[in-house]
């Protein structure tokens, strides 16, 4: 339609603009003017005024309803690129979500394991000092930790802890 409808008026050698034009190449603003032609009767077109007075002149000439036509296929693409891009962050989110999920999994699978490891560790401690100790060991709560051994083991285990929490930070 486009080099159609320019080629019928005599219009091929111009250049043309995309979309809706705001002013000529002369600097100009546009006006809409009705074609009064045979072969586009009544068809709307944008010109500037000194174009109309200079007909010798080469200065901006396009048919309204292509410019709005070419606004339409530009408010598409733009459609469509936003529609990919909201495609693609949809499958980022996706795979960032399900790596979320993994690493709360092995988490909790580390925390239960190091809540496992100190009953153990705080059980073999326990049945090593009383077996290499000549004093009784009662391992009620409060005679705990006034055995030096197990106020010193204690004190280690501690600090092995405090390491292995800000190492997982």
């Amino acid at each position: 339609m486009s080099s159609d409808s320019s080629a019928s008026s005599g219009q091929a050698g111009r250049r043309s603009v995309f979309g809706v034009p705001s002013r000529s190449w002369c600097g100009q603003t546009l006006d809409i003017w009705v074609s009064e032609t045979k072969e586009n009767p009544c068809r709307r077109f944008y010109r500037c005024k000194i174009a109309l007075q200079k007909k010798t002149e080469s200065h901006l000439f396009k048919w309204v309803d292509e410019a709005v036509l070419d606004e339409v296929r530009m408010v598409d693409a733009k459609i469509l690129d936003l529609h990919h891009d909201f495609k693609a962050l949809t499958a980022k989110t996706n795979i960032q979500i399900e790596m979320h999920n993994e690493i709360n999994g092995k988490m909790t699978n580390l925390a239960n394991s190091i809540e496992d490891t100190t009953i153990q560790i705080k059980d073999q401690i326990l049945s090593e000092l009383r077996n290499h100790s000549n004093t009784n060991v009662n391992p009620h709560p409060s005679n705990f930790f006034n055995t030096p051994y197990l106020s010193g083991a204690a004190l280690a285990f501690c600090g092995v802890m405090s390491y292995v929490y800000w190492k997982l930070l």
